[in-house]
Formats: structure tokens, C-alpha cells, sequence
């Protein structure tokens, strides 16, 4: 788990293919294939562990990159086409939860956890899962439907969706966007600024345990750490000494990666294929009502179809997918954008889907 994505990212340098092979797609793709074929000796307790640690170190690594100031100045069409995607995707799992209600127990729960999913990512479902308390089975179903779902996109982005969504949305027009983002500029990345980050973002978990503890004498209420946990970081990104040293992004995408492999190696899609039919029914609905509803709606506000597919990446898949979708693009211009929409989406998701998932609950068992 934690050496294979050193591995797979050597050979995407040694063999060229960053321009249209993700290593995000790589690591699942690993996670997978040791299940399937038992290519080691599994230990589910250990995958569980590891992709919980590290999801917990990697969202503040991750969140203090995000430039939310420059963020909203230069990027208001993108801004806008990122909250019609908050909007599409919780409409889409609140209707849905109520449509589903009678067919799978306790909906709230996965209905959270893919509100999240389709803010920022697929480590938004495993910080809501986590906070919600959602049980083993449930988590390792859903997380197998999301995949085989967020698949079938991933395809349509990357062969004919392009022009598919010309023939509705505007062209591009050319913002002339200065790259900031220090994981887009070529910087010199000491082990020492990497070591300082991540004790810093250890400190903001440290402080999530503490303060809840200090508050309800227990480390029961998952939900209260996970919100600490992002708005700690989130605070964090607004000082200049933790927003700009270089090596946090990098530090934050790889512990991603060895989050992707352990995810992958919770997938059982045998399981899924024996008890999971009305999970892929309710998440392939949740799906694609969420993106045709977002993309009716950049269409209501004239927003262009780089950034809407942009936006669209970044809030399912996250950060790690923007650059792959934008030369697919050909457009190099959105990717400082689409990174921060991802970073930024990584935060909103735990806030929605966990208020979404406490909303349906009262809703629905009321």
C-alpha cells in the first residue's frame, strides 16, 4: 500500500504517461487486483486502518494549498460552476434518498456519503463514512458502485465528451490565469519543508482528538473531528509560512495515492455483483442525475464547457484528475483552477454531506 505508488509513479515518468494515464486510476486499479487475485496475503482490519490514517493526514496536507482568496478573485465563472455543482449534487441525493427510501435501510447514510463523493472526491466518502459511523458492508458496497460509476464518466470525459457538451455550452474564452499553486510551478521541495508540513497537519489532527474530547469526554463523535479536522486546515492555508511551503500538495497526493490502493483493496465487486444491485441502482441514479442536472444548469447560466467539465472533474473525482481532463481539453489555462476547485471541494464535501446525512436522517425517520 504504501510502496506501490512510488512504483507506479516511476513508471509513468519512465513510460510518458502522465499526459492521459492518472496514477489515481493506477493505485485503484492495484487496490483491485490484489483482492481479486489474492496477490498477497489481505489483512481488511490493516487496509481499513491505513486508508482511515491516511485520509485523516492527507485532507489538511491537501486543504493547506488551497488559496480560497485567489481562488474566488480569479475564478468567478469557476466559482459559480463549482456551486451549481453543490447544488445539482444535493438535490440529486436528497430526491433520490426519499425515491430509495423503502429499498434500502438507513439511506441516509449512503446518500451522505455520495453528496460528498460528488463535491470532492472519494476521500469525502471515506471522512463522512467515518462520521457517520456507517457500517463495514455498507462503506465497502458503495465504494464499489462509486467506482464502477465514476469509471463509465471518467470514459465519457476522456473520449467523446468533449464534443458532446460543444454542441450545448459556449467555447472558452481565455482568462490569461497566472499559476500560483505550487504544485503547478517547478519548486525545489526539501525533505525538511515536507517533514514540517506534516507535523503540522498531525498537530490539526492532534487538536481535532483533543477538542473533542475536551468537549464530549470521548472520541465518539467522528463527525465533530472531521469538521475540526477541515476547518483547522482550512484556517491553517491562510498563513503565508503554511500556504506557501512547498512539498504539502506533493506530500498530500501521494498519501492519496496509498489511500487509493487501500481503497481498492476494499472493493469487492464480487460482493457487489451478489448484494449490492440497489447500491449500483441508487448510486448510478445519484450519478448521473447530479452531473445532467449540473450541466443544465452551467447551460440556464451560460457558463463554457471547459469549465464546466472542469468543475465537474474536480468536485467527482478531485485534484489528481484535473490536469488529465484538461488536455484532453487542450486547454492548460483552467488546470490552476481546477486544482483549487478540487482542494476546495475536498472541504465543502465533509460540511454537505455530513449536514445532508443528519438532514435525511431527521427527514426520513421522522
Amino acid at each position: 500500500m504504501v510502496l506501490g505508488p512510488w512504483v507506479i509513479l516511476i513508471a509513468i515518468k519512465k513510460l510518458n504517461l502522465a499526459s492521459w494515464m492518472s496514477p489515481v486510476v493506477l493505485c485503484y486499479l492495484l487496490g483491485i487486483l490484489i483482492i481479486s487475485f489474492k496477490l498477497f496475503p489481505l489483512d481488511d482490519e490493516l487496509a481499513k486502518s491505513v486508508s482511515e490514517g491516511s485520509i485523516l493526514i492527507a485532507i489538511p496536507l491537501l486543504l493547506f494549498s488551497a488559496n480560497l482568496k485567489q481562488w474566488f478573485k480569479q475564478a468567478k465563472h469557476t466559482a459559480l460552476s463549482f456551486g451549481l455543482c453543490i447544488v445539482a449534487g444535493s438535490i440529486s441525493t436528497v430526491t433520490l434518498a426519499y425515491v430509495f427510501q423503502d429499498f434500502l435501510p438507513d439511506i441516509w447514510q449512503p446518500a451522505a456519503m455520495l453528496a460528498g463523493v460528488y463535491t470532492g472526491g472519494t476521500p469525502n466518502m471515506q471522512a463522512i463514512g467515518l462520521a457517520l459511523e456507517v457500517p463495514q458492508e455498507t462503506f465497502v458496497l458503495l465504494n464499489a458502485a462509486d467506482l464502477l460509476w465514476s469509471g463509465v464518466y471518467l470514459i465519457f470525459l476522456t473520449s467523446i465528451g468533449k464534443k458532446v457538451v460543444a454542441l450545448f455550452l459556449p467555447q472558452y474564452k481565455s482568462q490569461s490565469l497566472v499559476n500560483h499553486h505550487s504544485a503547478n510551478n517547478k519548486e525545489i521541495i526539501r525533505i525538511k519543508d515536507i517533514a514540517i508540513t506534516i507535523s503540522f497537519a498531525i498537530g490539526i489532527v492532534g487538536l481535532s482528538l483533543g477538542l473533542t474530547w475536551l468537549i464530549f469526554s470521548q472520541l465518539a463523535p467522528v463527525a465533530f473531528i472531521m469538521l475540526c479536522l477541515t476547518t483547522g486546515a482550512l484556517i491553517a492555508s491562510f498563513f503565508p509560512n503554511i500556504q506557501r511551503r512547498a512539498g504539502s500538495f506533493e506530500a498530500g497526493e501521494y498519501l492519496l495515492l496509498v489511500f487509493c490502493v487501500a481503497i481498492g483493496m476494499r472493493s469487492d465487486f464480487g460482493q457487489l455483483v451478489e448484494q449490492g444491485g440497489m447500491s449500483i441502482l441508487f448510486t448510478g441514479a445519484v450519478v448521473t442525475l447530479a452531473i445532467s442536472l449540473h450541466y443544465f444548469l452551467s447551460w440556464v447560466f451560460k457558463i463554457d464547457r471547459d469549465t464546466t467539465m472542469i468543475t465537474s472533474t474536480a468536485a467527482i473525482f478531485g485534484p489528481a484528475f484535473v490536469g488529465q481532463i484538461a488536455s484532453v481539453l487542450n486547454n492548460r489555462e483552467i488546470v490552476v483552477a481546477g486544482v483549487a476547485t478540487g482542494l476546495v471541494g475536498y472541504a465543502v464535501g465533509n460540511y454537505l454531506g455530513i449536514g445532508i446525512g443528519y438532514f435525511l436522517k431527521y427527514l426520513l425517520t421522522t
